[in-house]
């Protein structure tokens, strides 16, 4: 049997490693996700042989992701896929792979059946693209912008530092009011689901987590994030990480709706890209969301990342 472990701010070091030994598109594969959505998600790693297994629970059925190499590469995947079969002890479920990650695991499990999954699809855009806002197709975001800035001119963007971290909390505290009573205004005065509302408290709790910790992800998965001012008011925040070489993963933007309504949502993603020194960010998935789904494709990226899952039968 694997050794199966609570990923923590200690594995952040082999868990970066291996994210860009592989060159990661994928944001669940991300070092700074893997540790802050441990508690959400039940997820636990096991290190096997150089090779990193994830897995996480629904319903209470474990769900397993693609094994990687620590060091890098595919070779020998087939193994590893054969080990965790045998760690499933039956029919098990291969979460959110990508198609090359499917590709492998059909020659390994020849009866296994897979399914898109639309709404796990990384969002990913060039930095370029949304740094620059060129060409008739981001006119409205320009339009967006320039309004916002001609409304508030008091504005201001400041790299997130453990100087301002305070700022980023205030705004998530604001936000998840605003967006508790607009709730509760939309439905005809009642009060959220106690779902809803356990889900809200819990991203706040990791949000929490990923500021509280700032100094320790920065050190070890580069991350970072900006900050929004308007006449020196705290207005809008993200929060970033360094996914591999080649992508920055943004796992958290939050407006103030009193700015939302004027486009800080466009000057903060725009402002932030402007800083970004990878060559793709990745806006990570639209989970189904109509709104969300709309509001990433108006950015245009340069691909969705297909992610499928697979039921696999082992025995």
């Amino acid at each position: 049997m694997m050794d199966w472990k609570t990923p923590t701010l200690t594995d952040l070091e082999t868990l970066q490693k291996c994210a860009a030994t592989n060159d990661f598109f994928a944001n669940v594969y991300g070092a700074a996700n893997c540790v802050l959505y441990a508690k959400k998600f039940g997820a636990q790693i096991a290190l096997e042989g150089g090779w990193l297994f994830l897995r996480l629970y629904e319903d209470q059925k474990p769900r397993f992701f693609f094994p990687h190499k620590i060091d890098g590469g595919l070779e020998g995947a087939e193994e590893a896929l054969k080990l965790l079969a045998r760690e499933a002890d039956g029919a098990f479920v291969l979460k959110n792979i990508t198609a090359a990650e499917k590709e492998i695991a059909a020659r390994v499990f020849p009866g296994a059946q897979f399914a898109g999954a639309r709404e796990y699809g990384d969002y990913i855009y060039r930095t370029e693209d949304l740094a620059a806002l060129s060409g008739k197709k981001y006119g409205k975001k320009r339009n967006h912008i320039k309004q916002f800035k001609a409304k508030r001119p008091g504005w201001r963007f400041e790299p997130l530092t453990s100087g301002n971290l305070q700022d980023a909390r205030e705004i998530e505290e604001k936000w998840l009011e605003e967006v508790l009573a607009f709730d509760a205004d939309n439905a005809g005065g009642d009060q959220p689901s106690a779902a809803v509302r356990a889900d809200l408290q819990i991203e706040k709790e990791i949000i929490f987590s990923a500021l509280e910790n700032f100094d320790c992800f920065e050190k070890d998965c580069g991350m970072t994030g900006g900050l929004l001012y308007v006449d020196d008011k705290p207005a809008a925040f993200c929060v970033a990480s360094l996914l591999s070489a080649a992508v920055t993963d943004v796992h958290f933007e939050k407006c103030l709706f009193e700015f939302a309504r004027d486009g800080g949502y466009a000057v903060i993603n725009n402002e932030f890209s402007k800083s970004v020194k990878t060559e793709f960010i990745n806006r990570e998935e639209d989970l189904g969301i109509e709104g969300l789904r709309k509001a990433k494709l108006s950015y245009y990226p340069e691909e969705i990342l297909e992610k499928y899952n697979g039921t696999i039968h082992s025995a």
